[in-house]
């Protein structure tokens, strides 16, 4: 048998939904839709300071005895209002926390500017002890705040045989318009705090 559970001669069934689940963060910043069979799971922790920043966000693992292989969206707020000037000094930092991975190779990225919405899409592997990991990455910088939406496959195997529906996550993440708003350059100079519903227009 094999790690993921097939012997080397078996064919795999091509993955399948059995439904689709919208989650909607609590705080009205964004909805994914993720296969309702998969194994959900909460992010909060914090990032560095114990009692500063918190990362918070959901994950689903398509198999539980695989847990490396894994859809996580995740929120962290930002000190300041991101704007189109500081695409150059994010990109930067972006590929140099990427390149200080373990064996890391970029294989295909793209950088994308809306108003003043910033949207990093990047595609790599990675060394982690013996396993080569695969990953995609949305890395968006919306007004106050970085969101970050990220499939694994604990292998590039894992990453490919699961990828399409991975990837309907990612075709069905979704902005409210209060965010949209936040992000208009023509209004960047009012100084204002977005109100965000409790709850996404889908």
């Amino acid at each position: 048998m094999t790690e993921n559970g097939t012997g080397s001669g078996d064919v795999r069934e091509t993955p399948k939904f059995t439904g689709v689940r919208t989650h909607r963060d609590e705080k009205g910043r964004y909805s994914v839709r993720f296969a309702t069979d998969w194994q959900w799971f909460t992010i909060d922790e914090p990032i560095g300071d114990p009692d500063g920043v918190r990362r918070e966000g959901i994950g689903a693992a398509p198999n539980a005895a695989d847990p490396s292989s894994a859809l996580t969206m995740w929120v962290t707020p930002l000190e300041t209002s991101v704007t189109v000037d500081d695409l150059a000094d994010l990109r930067e930092g972006v590929d140099q926390g990427l390149l200080s991975l373990e064996g890391s190779r970029i294989l295909s990225t793209e950088d994308l500017v809306l108003d003043n919405l910033i949207k990093f899409v990047r595609v790599y592997t990675f060394r982690e002890g013996d396993a080569t990991r695969k990953r995609q990455q949305w890395l968006l910088y919306v007004d106050r705040w970085l969101m970050c939406l990220t499939w694994q496959g604990s292998s590039v195997e894992e990453y490919d045989y699961w990828y399409a529906m991975a990837n309907h996550t990612f075709m069905t993440m979704e902005l409210p318009p209060e965010l949209w708003f936040a992000t208009d350059r023509d209004l960047a100079g009012l100084n204002r705090e977005p109100e965000i519903p409790h709850e996404t227009v889908h």
